[in-house]
């Protein structure tokens, strides 16, 4: 399996929240805010990264009509969970407590993707197909840095299974 292939890409990012959340434990004040936004613009950069690219696949190649609805419900859980946190005092107590619920859905949730939605997307989708949805996975990010251009609402099932990801690397 390619570094740049998209299952790659998703896990690798899977290991930065796993260290990004435990980080946030480490700080306080400015860097603490600093830190919790950039790693909510990276939830939403990635929820709407695997909306476009992932899941649409993942559905229409890979019989996974029910783990991509699953994969959208989680995701709009996690934006919901990472609203709230916005709702209380850097720092404070409620604040920790909603900063912890948003760590534990999107740990469930990576968990579920690495477990049940990866093998049959692997074996569905070919390895040249999944490295060019990697290629457009970090066109994609670097497009929408800190969320840029994101309305951060919730994602709709049906519209993500519609979406027509093009075959092909987007350099060429």
């Amino acid at each position: 399996m390619s570094d740049f292939e998209i299952t790659a890409l998703v896990l690798a990012e899977h290991e930065v929240f796993r260290r990004e959340f435990s980080a946030l434990e480490d700080l306080s004040g400015r860097e603490l805010a600093a830190a919790w936004e950039a790693l909510h613009a990276k939830l939403e950069v990635h929820a709407v990264a695997e909306e476009q690219l992932f899941y649409p696949l993942l559905a229409q190649e890979a019989d996974g009509e029910q783990e991509t609805a699953e994969g959208v419900h989680d995701h709009n859980e996690i934006r919901h969970a990472a609203a709230a946190v916005e709702e209380h005092e850097v720092g404070s107590e409620d604040w920790w407590e909603a900063v912890h619920t948003v760590r534990q859905v999107n740990a469930d949730h990576m968990s579920e993707e690495e477990t049940d939605f990866f093998p049959p997307f692997t074996e569905a989708v070919d390895d040249e197909q999944r490295e060019a949805l990697g290629m457009r996975w970090l066109a994609f990010h670097d497009e929408h840095e800190r969320a840029d251009g994101l309305s951060g609402g919730d994602a709709e099932v049906a519209e993500v299974v519609a979406t027509e990801v093009p075959e092909g690397d987007p350099s060429l």
